[in-house]
């Protein structure tokens, strides 16, 4: 038991929970103890954020790392939670890194400040956590064969999802984060919102399948369809081509892990975030993860349970688990295994790049020795991965 409790709570203090939020989290959980015992317990462990002694050094050294592949959009205290919660340096001040970055990122900075862009706001009501889940995809990659998709909490604004694929237009795709969702938190939402994408249409007839024993006709309503509102150096270096399919896959293959694993850095860090209380804005604010399991007075958590046997046919409806990250045909990825073995992939965006480019290097010293054109089409491309792969030793 007290394994468990100290457990749990050196994991919220490494997310940047306070102590009120901690007991607040804790009493939700089952686990119900004071702030003055909550102190107790982490002194005994050693967790304190506030020292004279900080490790000054080692944060300058995470900001100037972090820099290099830093969003334009991010500011002081993203740039804080990232060097605290992710890369664990700590007691870590704001006012540290906010110092480290007037001199490193000063333009950045000028850029962020209040008055140069403004955002409309909208008033929203939710009922509670669960109630409506927002869904959506982002095209802007998609150049690059690589989309990104997004499920979040109307309420708490909790990032329920935030997943990479190959495809925006695979039903089962999203009927799959849709369907680990449903799993995690052991029901589904009152309401789904979306847009009139095909990619949709599977969830859509899921969430009409979960409510339609309990609502009838009126199980209709839970799935509400409306517009979508959305709040390229390497093209000029002539390292990618976007009209040449085998690029692309290596692309894919090289870049789509790490995507991956900065989706879940970038979703963990929201939902550890403070939404901080805004002038004539109604509705809750705090750390999204604390309002969605524990939501403030007055609010309540309105999960609808699923049938199991609706839950195994929904199942039988999906992709793999990691059916959305798999690159081209399994003759491809083979092959690039087989490149790649002795390297340390991916490590880093350095590292995704050098693979990408001894990929790209050896795809087409193939083509060129076999006298084989550059395939016009990712159906093309397949055929070819397969005819290398019956080659033994060709690559």
């Amino acid at each position: 038991m007290d394994t468990e409790i100290n457990e749990m709570i050196k994991l919220l203090f490494d997310n940047g929970f306070k102590q009120r939020e901690m007991c607040s989290f804790l009493g939700a959980s089952g686990y119900k103890i004071s702030e003055r015992h909550l102190r107790r317990l982490l002194k005994s462990l050693g967790l304190r954020r506030r020292s004279f002694d900080r490790p000054h050094n080692e944060i300058r050294q995470a900001v100037m790392s972090e820099l290099m592949h830093w969003s334009p959009w991010q500011g002081i205290r993203a740039m804080h939670k990232r060097v605290r919660d992710v890369r664990g340096i700590q007691p870590c001040y704001r006012n540290d890194v906010a110092m480290i970055m007037r001199q490193l990122d000063a333009s950045g900075l000028l850029g962020r400040c209040p008055g140069k862009k403004r955002i409309e706001r909208r008033n929203y009501f939710s009922r509670g956590p669960n109630y409506t889940w927002h869904i959506d995809g982002n095209d802007k990659l998609k150049f690059f064969g690589i989309w990104v998709h997004l499920g979040i909490d109307g309420f708490s604004r909790k990032i329920i999802w935030l997943k990479a694929g190959t495809s925006n237009r695979q039903q089962t795709f999203v009927a799959r984060y849709f369907f680990d969702a449903i799993q995690e938190h052991s029901g589904c939402p009152r309401f789904i919102r979306a847009d009139r994408g095909k990619e949709n249409l599977l969830v859509g007839q899921m969430q009409v399948a979960f409510h339609f024993r309990e609502s009838g006709d009126q199980g209709r309503d839970s799935f509400r369809v409306g517009t979508s509102v959305h709040n390229q150096a390497m093209m000029e270096s002539g390292m990618l081509d976007l009209d040449n399919p085998v690029q692309i896959n290596c692309l894919q293959y090289t870049h789509l892990p790490l995507l991956e694993r900065e989706l879940n850095i970038e979703q963990r860090l929201w939902n550890t975030h403070d939404i901080r209380k805004q002038r004539n804005v109604p509705g809750p604010f705090g750390k999204p993860d604390l309002l969605f399991t524990a939501p403030p007075e007055g609010f309540a958590d309105v999960l609808c349970n699923v049938d199991d046997d609706l839950l195994k046919y929904a199942e039988q409806l999906v992709c793999g688990v990691n059916e959305p990250l798999l690159v081209a045909n399994e003759a491809f990825r083979t092959i690039s295994e087989t490149i790649l073995q002795n390297t340390n992939f991916p490590s880093s965006p350095e590292g995704s790049l050098a693979a990408y480019l001894m990929l790209v290097e050896k795809f087409t010293t193939a083509l060129q020795t076999r006298g084989i054109s550059i395939p016009s089409t990712f159906a093309e491309a397949n055929e070819i991965y397969q005819l290398l792969a019956n080659e033994p030793g060709s690559l």
